[in-house]
């Protein structure tokens, strides 16, 4: 199904008004903080759980794992596009992408979505915080610069709203879950709501990482050269990943002699600046988890990381069978210099030394 077929006119009205009141939805979050205040005050947002990393790295598999559980309340398609403020739209979200009918995401790799699926949405929030950040033809790393006390407020009761939408009983125990792939340029000035989290930050190796991200964007220029709204949409929940509205994360200033986004090598370059700041800010909270692991061993690997993120492994590894491996890619590494080889090679075994699994 493509977004023309998901997205009608009366869909892409809704999305465009939703897209361009953010004012607006901010000030309805306000008026739920209030309203909302006794239910809000009883839940607990204290060990939240962050997927973060480049794309095409297994995050989406690793969000629907968690949220399979039963024990996360994550943000999911119901929620869109008046993300702001989700208790308020969540009576009345069942009456456009609320069902549970499936279809093929947008990156036509066979996974399936509905309004019931967990996704990734919460950039918005910040783009609402930081709309400059997102202007350029990069994204720059967070620094402690960049700490804002009415974010930290607004995360936090946010957090505590995705759980009280996503419970089906007031007494329901459920932890925040995100998968949020530009948290990992958050990883060295984290605000005050995400220090007490984990992040959970997949790999895969990199040579087929970089093909995988190059494969999506050349897909994505297609579909935003044949619907406009696709860009709209990706551009307002702040997927900036691929196709023309691609904004890379300049780690270490990476982006300022990179190639064009059209050749392998820049794909793996920008895999090698943003692991190596994963690695240079990954500390007791941070769970590297190499995905190729993951689907060679997953009992093993998932029984682990239920261990470290405090979920009961029976819950996980019941879903062993779900894992496959990924798509593989034929490379041509001979386009790469010999340098980058070595780095990507030596980068990619010092994550599996250090990744618990």
């Amino acid at each position: 199904m493509t977004f023309e077929d998901r997205y009608g006119w009366l869909d892409r009205l809704l999305h465009r008004t939703a897209f361009r009141a953010g004012t607006a939805q901010h000030a309805l979050s306000d008026v739920e903080n209030i309203l909302y205040r006794d239910t809000l005050s009883s839940i607990s947002v204290d060990d939240p759980v962050f997927i973060t990393a480049l794309p095409r790295s297994g995050t989406t598999i690793v969000l629907r794992l968690l949220w399979n559980t039963g024990r996360f309340a994550s943000h999911t398609y119901q929620d869109m596009p008046f993300l702001l403020c989700p208790l308020f739209w969540d009576r009345f979200s069942d009456q456009f992408d609320g069902g549970t009918q499936t279809t093929e995401r947008a990156h036509g790799d066979g996974l399936q979505v509905s309004g019931k699926s967990p996704e990734a949405f919460e950039e918005m929030i910040w783009k609402h915080f930081w709309p400059d950040a997102y202007r350029g033809r990069c994204i720059q790393p967070w620094s402690d610069d960049d700490h804002d006390p009415a974010f930290d407020t607004f995360y936090e009761s946010h957090m505590r709203k995705v759980v009280a939408v996503r419970r089906d009983a007031p007494s329901a125990d459920l932890r925040y879950l995100s998968k949020n792939n530009l948290n990992i340029a958050r990883l060295g000035a984290l605000p005050r709501p995400l220090e007490a989290g984990t992040f959970v930050v997949p790999f895969r190796a990199p040579f087929q990482q970089a093909a995988s991200m190059l494969q999506q964007h050349e897909r994505f220029l297609q579909l935003h050269d044949d619907d406009d709204f696709v860009r709209e949409y990706m551009e307002a929940i702040g997927h900036h990943e691929f196709g023309h509205g691609l904004r890379p994360v300049n780690f270490d200033g990476w982006v300022d002699d990179a190639p064009e986004p059209t050749s392998l090598a820049f794909w793996v370059r920008y895999w090698i600046a943003a692991y190596q700041h994963v690695l240079a800010h990954a500390d007791e909270n941070t769970v590297l988890l190499s995905y190729d692991r993951l689907v060679d061993e997953p009992r093993t690997a998932l029984s682990r990381l239920a261990d470290l993120i405090s979920v009961d492994p029976s819950a996980l590894t019941g879903q062993a069978d779900q894992l496959r491996p990924p798509r593989s890619h034929s490379v041509e590494t001979a386009a790469l210099s010999s340098e980058t080889r070595r780095r990507a090679a030596a980068l990619h075994e010092t994550l599996k030394q250090r990744a618990p699994l």
